[in-house]
């Protein structure tokens, strides 16, 4: 008999896996995926920090993968085909995940695009009037999550 190995699930992954999940999302690895397909139209779904999450005057911007990562498993390489498949077809989705990794509450989908710079891949969202209502929800939301 072979063995299976069962991950306990946080609640913030938890979370995060229904949220993914009511978005029409099946993940690989609901314990651990940070991204997923749309089973109705093929749309890549990204769950980004917020804590990775940069605001500047042309938007909004988070790093989804660095080439430089050291450590290469399933959830990785799922990154990175998600990464490669949002570049090939012009857009993604995404939602923000607060620091227990749960999906911020009352956050809509963000229609985003996925760009390669050198060995790593970006989400770029927004413009510069969002980019002003982002800084300071994400100012005042920060003092909550630390």
């Amino acid at each position: 008999m072979g063995s299976s190995q069962v991950l306990p699930m946080l609640n913030g992954a938890l979370l995060r896996a229904e949220f993914f999940q009511s978005h029409g999302v099946a993940l690989q690895s609901p314990a651990r995926s940070q991204s997923g397909l749309r089973a109705c139209d093929g749309t890549v779904v990204f769950a980004l920090p917020v804590t990775r999450v940069r605001v500047d005057a042309w938007g909004c911007s988070c790093l989804l993968w660095a080439g430089k990562d050291d450590r290469v498993d399933d959830a990785v390489m799922e990154r990175v085909r998600h990464c490669r498949l949002a570049v090939r077809h012009g857009g993604a989705e995404g939602f923000l995940l607060g620091r227990d990794n749960a999906p911020l509450e009352r956050y809509e989908l963000l229609a985003l695009r996925v760009v390669k710079v050198r060995r790593e891949y970006w989400a770029r969202w927004g413009g510069v009037t969002r980019a002003e209502l982002v800084r300071t929800w994400a100012c005042a939301g920060s003092a909550r999550w630390q």
